[in-house]
């Protein structure tokens, strides 16, 4: 069966990646910070030997990608990872998981990096945010000055500077261009922080253009006024 341009699109929006033999896709499958536990390792393993080549790797972002699945097993792998609690996606033009270091267990770590992850994904990923945006967003958690998971180059990186609080980055990238991140005065609870996370992604929503990255935006609006944005009451 041969797919459309937008049959493949539609597809990796679910969290399916098309190759280019026409046959096969790579499946994205969420975790939680980059934790995966006993039974959920292994259904991802059973998967990768019943519908794949027998193996996964990781993504950049701590996913799990499993390779070489035909387009007519993909309803059923779906059914199979849901089943085990285990769910397809960061994929598409569209708020992303959190990325985050392993904060919870470093000695340096000022918060729980993976509880904030927790926290943002239920907020923005699975909730208000499940809506197209201009581009993909990216927010990226670090749980000390270290910036172990490179939170400058996300599209909005939180960084701990004290027990609880952190600095806020905004305007990172890479990719085939890259812009270093900038950050906001102060220092922030990490409550407050997610709010202003979620007025990013609304100023986003509101000013963005089509296929421009949150950092496309701050530059060509403006570092100054999207900060006052952000830092409005």
């Amino acid at each position: 069966m041969e797919l459309t341009d937008e049959q493949k699109k539609a597809l990796k929006g679910q969290g399916y990646i098309a190759y280019k033999d026409g046959v096969h896709f790579s499946c994205r499958v969420l975790t939680q910070a980059g934790r995966i536990n006993s039974q959920e390792s292994r259904k991802i393993t059973e998967i990768c030997e019943n519908y794949g080549r027998g193996y996964f790797t990781l993504t950049q972002r701590l996913n799990v990608e499993i390779p070489w699945i035909k387009y007519q097993d993909l309803e059923t792998v779906t059914r199979e990872l849901k089943e085990a609690g285990l769910s397809i996606g960061s994929t598409g033009m569209r708020a992303r998981p959190a990325l985050a270091c392993k904060g919870d267990v470093c000695q340096l770590s000022f918060f729980d990096t993976a509880e904030i992850a927790g926290q943002i994904n239920e907020r923005f990923y699975k909730g208000r945010y499940d809506v197209a945006l201009p581009n993909k967003f990216r927010v990226t958690i670090s749980g000390c000055r270290n910036g172990c998971s490179k939170p400058q180059l996300g599209c909005i990186g939180l960084q701990g500077r004290k027990p609880g609080e952190v600095a806020i980055i905004i305007g990172g990238m890479s990719g085939k261009e890259s812009f270093i991140g900038r950050e906001l005065p102060g220092v922030y609870p990490v409550s407050e922080a997610l709010d202003m996370v979620e007025r990013a992604m609304d100023y986003y929503l509101e000013n963005g253009q089509k296929g421009e990255r949150f950092a496309e935006t701050v530059e060509r609006i403006g570092f100054e006024t999207v900060m006052n944005f952000l830092s409005r009451e």
